[in-house]
C-alpha cells in the first residue's frame, strides 16, 4: 500500500518537474499558485491514496464491499490533506480524482494476486460504477469546504452537484461534456488505457528520457482533446486554437530541436499572456494518471 502512495506522488511530482508549456513550471509561477505548492500537493496526495488501496484491498478480501470503498471521502480526504500542505489553492483535485480510484483498484488486484496489466483497469472501473449517491455528497462538501472557489469553476463540474442525489458514477456521466476527467471516471479510463499509456511508453522506448515523454505526451494529448479547463475559462474557440498550435509543433521536424524548443518556447509565451487562463490543466491530469498506471505495471513487485 505504501508503494501504491509513493508512485502516486512519484508521478504527481516528474509531471510538475516536467517544463509544459502554460503550467505552473520550476521556472513559472502563476500568481496565485507556485511551482513549490504543487510539490507539496504532490507528497500530500499520497496519504489519501494509500488509504484508496487498502480500502481495495479490503473489498478484495471481503471485508467490506466495493460500494464501501469510499471513492468520495478518500477524494475529499486528500483535498483537505493538499488545502493543509499549502496556500495556493487548488492544485490537484483531478489528478487525486484520477488516482482514488485507480489506487483501489491497484488494491484489489494485489487482494487477488492477478496482473495489473489484465485487471487495473476492470477494477477501477468496478470501483467508480459501485460508487453511491454518499461519495457524490462527499466529494461536493470537500469541494465546498475546501474553499476551491465556486463549484462550477471546479473541473467544470457544475450543475449536477448543486443537488447531489446521485451516484458518482453518475454524477460524472452528467459532466462528462463539460469536463474530461468526468468523461475518463465515467468512461473506464478509456483515454488512460486505450492512449495515454502506449503513447507515454513507446515515446520512453524512443527517447529513454522520462521527463522528455511526458512533454511529448502532454502535446499528443492537448493537439488531440481540447482541455476542458481551458474550454470553461477561456470557451471552446480558444481551447481549440491551443489544440491546433499544439498540433503544428508536433508537426515540426522534432519538439526536442532547436526549431522545435523556439516553438515550444513561443507556444508557452501564448499560453502566459492572460495569467492562468489558457493554463491546459486538465491535460496535465491526464499525464499523471498514465504515468501513475504506468509506474504501477512496470515498478511493481510483490
Amino acid at each position: 500500500m505504501e508503494k501504491i502512495a509513493y508512485l502516486a506522488q512519484l508521478a504527481a511530482v516528474l509531471e510538475v518537474c516536467t517544463d509544459k508549456p502554460g503550467n505552473v513550471t520550476s521556472s513559472n509561477d502563476f500568481h496565485d499558485t507556485s511551482y513549490e505548492d504543487f510539490l507539496f500537493s504532490s507528497i500530500a496526495l499520497g496519504s489519501a491514496v494509500r488509504n484508496a488501496a487498502e480500502k481495495g484491498f479490503s473489498a478484495g478480501v471481503g471485508d467490506i464491499p466495493v460500494s464501501e470503498i469510499g471513492v468520495g471521502e478518500l477524494i475529499k480526504k486528500g483535498i483537505y490533506d493538499i488545502g493543509g500542505s499549502h496556500l495556493g489553492g487548488n492544485t490537484h483535485l483531478g489528478m487525486l480524482m484520477l488516482f482514488i480510484p485507480l489506487a483501489a483498484g491497484a488494491g484489489l488486484c494485489i487482494s487477488k494476486s492477478v496482473s495489473f496489466e489484465k485487471d487495473l483497469r476492470r477494477f477501477t472501473d468496478q470501483v467508480i460504477r459501485d460508487s453511491t449517491v454518499r461519495d457524490s455528497i462527499d466529494f461536493y462538501d470537500a469541494i465546498k469546504s475546501a474553499n476551491l472557489g465556486s463549484i462550477g469553476s471546479v473541473g467544470g463540474i457544475c450543475g449536477p452537484l448543486c443537488k447531489p442525489h446521485i451516484r458518482f458514477h453518475e454524477l460524472m456521466e452528467v459532466s462528462s461534456p463539460e469536463d474530461r476527467i468526468a468523461s475518463e471516471l465515467a468512461g473506464g479510463m478509456e483515454l488512460t488505457f486505450e492512449f495515454s499509456l502506449a503513447t507515454l511508453e513507446n515515446i520512453f522506448k524512443g527517447t529513454c528520457s522520462i521527463r522528455e515523454a511526458i512533454l511529448q505526451t502532454y502535446l499528443i494529448l492537448l493537439s488531440g482533446f481540447p482541455d476542458t479547463l481551458i474550454v470553461k475559462k477561456a470557451g471552446l474557440r480558444k481551447a481549440a486554437e491551443v489544440s491546433d498550435k499544439a498540433k503544428e509543433i508536433l508537426e515540426l521536424r522534432g519538439i526536442f530541436t532547436p526549431e522545435g524548443r523556439d516553438a515550444i518556447a513561443e507556444f508557452d509565451s501564448f499560453l502566459r499572456k492572460e495569467g492562468n487562463l489558457l493554463n491546459p490543466g486538465t491535460t496535465a491530469d491526464l499525464v499523471g494518471a498514465a504515468l501513475f498506471v504506468w509506474f504501477i505495471m512496470n515498478r511493481f513487485e510483490y
